[in-house]
Parts: C-alpha cells; sequence; structure tokens
C-alpha cells in the first residue's frame, strides 16, 4: 500500500436496529446519496446502531453486523498523509506516518467490546478477532517522564478519553489496523483505533489521531459512576472503566411461542478482564437455577477479554407462561446481580438480569 492513499467513508446513520436491517437500507439509499452527497453529509449524525442478539450463531461478529456507537459524526478519513502524533510528557515526541505503523511487530487478541450505556439484554455488544501495534512499544520509544500517570487518545472526530499509565503499558492494550482479518472499515475506526480489552468499548477510540501523555487527568469527558449522597444530590463514586459481568439471551425472544417440550436456550456472557466462570438460567424468574453448558461454537474455555457462547437443554414441564432469567458468575467470583444498587443515578454498567417472558403451548 506505500505510495496509495486508502480513503473511508463513514457508514449511514441509523436508529437503533439491527446492523442487517441497516444495511438492506443503506443499499436502496445509494442513489439519492451519489446524486446529492453535500448535502448527505451536512445531515449526518452520530451512528448509533445494534448487534441483533438473534444472530448470535459465530463466535466473531461478522464486521457488517459489529455494533456502532459513535458520540460526534464519523469523519472522511484516509492515509494520505496520516500521521500518529504521540506527545505530551515525553522525552522524546513524534509522528508516525501510516506504513511505518504497519511494519510495526503486530499482535492479535479476540476482544468483546460493549458499549458502557449498553441494557441488560442489549445489542451494543460484539465480539471480533484484532491485530495491531502494541501501545506501550510506542510509548517506550517516546520516552514518558517517571511523573506521567495517564495517557489521553484522540480521534479524528475530536472524541477522546484518558486512560491510567498503567493500562496504556499493558501489552494488550492495541493500536488496532485490522478486524477479523480485514482492513479496519471505515465505521470502526480506519485507520487505526485503540481497542482497551477488558475495558468498555468508549475507551477504544477510533480514528485516531494524537497520544498524549499527562501528569494527571485532565478529561473533563470522563465518566464516572454516580450516587446519592447523604447529604443531599449525588456524588461521584469512581470511574467506569472495566466492564462487570454479564450474560444476555440469544433466543428466544421475549414474547416468543413455542411449540414441543423441548427447547435449546442461547446466549452469551462476559466478564471484562476476566474469564466467565459459570452460566446458570432460571425458567421461573429466578427462584431456582440450573447450569447452562457453554457452546462448542467458542473455543473449549472462557478466556479473558472474549464472550462466551453458552446453551442449556430447556425440557419445558409443560404449557404456560415462563420468565426466563439468565446470570454469569466470573473466575473470581462476582455474580451478575439481580437488581442494580438502588443509589446508582448514572446510566452506566447496566449488568443486572435480562428477562425473557416466552408461552409455551
Amino acid at each position: 500500500m506505500t505510495g496509495q492513499a486508502l480513503v473511508a467513508c463513514p457508514a449511514r446513520t441509523v436508529k437503533l436496529v439491527p446492523r442487517r436491517d441497516f444495511l438492506t437500507g443503506s443499499v436502496l439509499g445509494c442513489a439519492g446519496f451519489l446524486a446529492s452527497p453535500c448535502a448527505w453529509s451536512q445531515e449526518r449524525k452520530p451512528e448509533i446502531s445494534s448487534f441483533d442478539l438473534s444472530l448470535l450463531d459465530e463466535w466473531l461478529t461478522p464486521n457488517s453486523l459489529f455494533f456502532v456507537r459513535d458520540h460526534f459524526p464519523a469523519p472522511t478519513t484516509s492515509t494520505d498523509n496520516w500521521k500518529l502524533s504521540v506527545g505530551g510528557a515525553l522525552g522524546s515526541p513524534y509522528e508516525i506516518p501510516y506504513d511505518d505503523l504497519l511494519r510495526q511487530p503486530r499482535r492479535t487478541l479476540a476482544v468483546t467490546l460493549e458499549c458502557a450505556e449498553n441494557p441488560a439484554g442489549g445489542g451494543l455488544v460484539s465480539h471480533a478477532e484484532w491485530s495491531g501495534v502494541s501501545v506501550a512499544g510506542l510509548l517506550a520509544k517516546a520516552q514518558p517522564q517517571p511523573e506521567a500517570g495517564y495517557v489521553r487518545m484522540r480521534g479524528t472526530d475530536g472524541y477522546s478519553r484518558t486512560i491510567p499509565m498503567a493500562k496504556a503499558l499493558h501489552p494488550d492494550t492495541l493500536l488496532a489496523l485490522t478486524m477479523n482479518g480485514d482492513r479496519l472499515p471505515a465505521a470502526h475506526g480506519f485507520p487505526v483505533r485503540a481497542v482497551v480489552p477488558g475495558w468498555y468499548g468508549m475507551d477504544s477510540v477510533k480514528w485516531l489521531q494524537t497520544i498524549e501523555v499527562l501528569h494527571r487527568e485532565e478529561d473533563v469527558t470522563q465518566a464516572y459512576r454516580r450516587v446519592l449522597s447523604r447529604v443531599g444530590g449525588n456524588r461521584d463514586a469512581g470511574p467506569v472503566a472495566a466492564m462487570e459481568v454479564k450474560s444476555v439471551f440469544a433466543r428466544p425472544a421475549d414474547g416468543a411461542i413455542l411449540l414441543g417440550r423441548r427447547f435449546m436456550v442461547r446466549g452469551a456472557a462476559w466478564a471484562g478482564e476476566r474469564k466467565v466462570g459459570t452460566v446458570e438460567v432460571s425458567t421461573d424468574g429466578g427462584s431456582s437455577w440450573e447450569a447452562a453448558r457453554f457452546s462448542p461454537l467458542g473455543p473449549p474455555a472462557a478466556r479473558a477479554y472474549a464472550w462466551a457462547h453458552w446453551e442449556y437443554d430447556w425440557k419445558i414441564r409443560g404449557p404456560g407462561s415462563y420468565e426466563l432469567a439468565c446470570r454469569a458468575t466470573d473466575e473470581s467470583g462476582r455474580v451478575q446481580p439481580a437488581r442494580r444498587p438502588a443509589e446508582r443515578v448514572d446510566d452506566y454498567e447496566l449488568n443486572t438480569w435480562q428477562i425473557v417472558r416466552v408461552s409455551a403451548i
């Protein structure tokens, strides 16, 4: 690719709909876009599109179905004259062109990303195999000052996040260049995005343009847990960072009518920086639980950073209405909760049980 500029146009804005439906609609709208691209550009808004969990048939989410949660309109990006700036509290700040970044040693990781605002049972979660360059290697070349404690990453769209130096220096924190073996798609941050494994997706900045080393945390856009204060109002209760343990149903869907007396319940579970230990299913609204088993669709053992597919062979006792729930426990013993702490007033870390109501006839 040396000497050639790669250009990627952002995807169209959609509502919270399955990506497959979104792609179908995009094809129908191509004629209007080509006829008047300037008018289309002026109307662009941040894209938010969810993964349809009923399509959970593969361990890796196809790129075209992977969820999107943008904070600002997606930029049009190109590798022509693109450089990553590494600056701030460093002994040797520098810039690195795209072609030089491609020649750096690569690391490949399978990582589940979830939006911190993803509700119970929501589709703002997906899983992909990312390949790229370790942030630690780039920072080592720049020689961070001893007192530097944070790293801010900023995208071409203006969005930025700040993470602790310790997380930035972890060998698994990447600048991704490919996704599921393909060049990084425009909607997922081409030409380069951060992948901060085990942390909520908001820290994996897309369309990356600058890495800035800081002495202290300076980003006022950081997300914090908010809890009710005993003296009135609410207060910060720490930053939102590592993902909580969580499980979801792929099927049956809420409101489904089931025929027969057996049904294979399926879903996925993840635990951020930890491995999923167990998944349990209740068919009576949480009064009793039975163990699910890990599905052969994924690796033979659960992995850190990655979701695990699970299944439960449900023997339905008879006709009637049922309330299904699922809960996961990670390797450290953290259990997915039935309900959120009453004092939480923010909209992050929504990892309570998913409830699905079905009828058997």
